[in-house]
């Protein structure tokens, strides 16, 4: 029994030493697969630190193009108040054209029909003159 007991031990024994023998021969093929984990990991890291130097790019255009299209856009808002307030001066300017064209109208109707009684009386003395002469 006792010998059982020691053969059991034995073999158990072996059996560990055989799983050590067998630790250094995956030690290699793990420390292997350590390293190439550490450069996947690298990788990634420089990707990912790519991609935000990427996203930084982008964002500083994004920041640029907007405010220069705010820039046009207070540009042209400019541009439309200069021109709406030069329509509102040359509309007045316009208004008051009209009134000196109405103004002169009149005026030369009045003129026109003032020649016409001129030139009735006129013609009037003309006749009588000749008819005293």
């Amino acid at each position: 029994v006792q010998l059982q007991g020691r053969n059991e031990k034995l073999s158990h024994l072996t059996d560990l030493q055989e799983s050590a023998g067998k630790l250094p021969a995956s030690n290699p093929e793990l420390s292997a697969r350590m390293v190439f984990g550490e450069e996947e990991k690298l990788k990634i890291s420089k990707d990912l630190v790519d991609l935000q130097i990427e996203t930084n790019k982008m964002k500083e255009q994004h920041e640029t193009e907007n405010f220069e299209l705010k820039a046009m856009l207070l540009a042209l808002e400019q541009r439309v108040l200069e021109l709406e307030q030069r329509g509102e001066k040359v509309s007045g300017e316009r208004d008051a054209l009209r009134e000196q064209l109405r103004a002169l109208e009149s005026s030369h109707r009045e003129l026109a029909d003032e020649y016409i009684i001129l030139k009735s009386n006129y013609l009037a003395l003309g006749k009588e003159l000749e008819q005293e002469v």
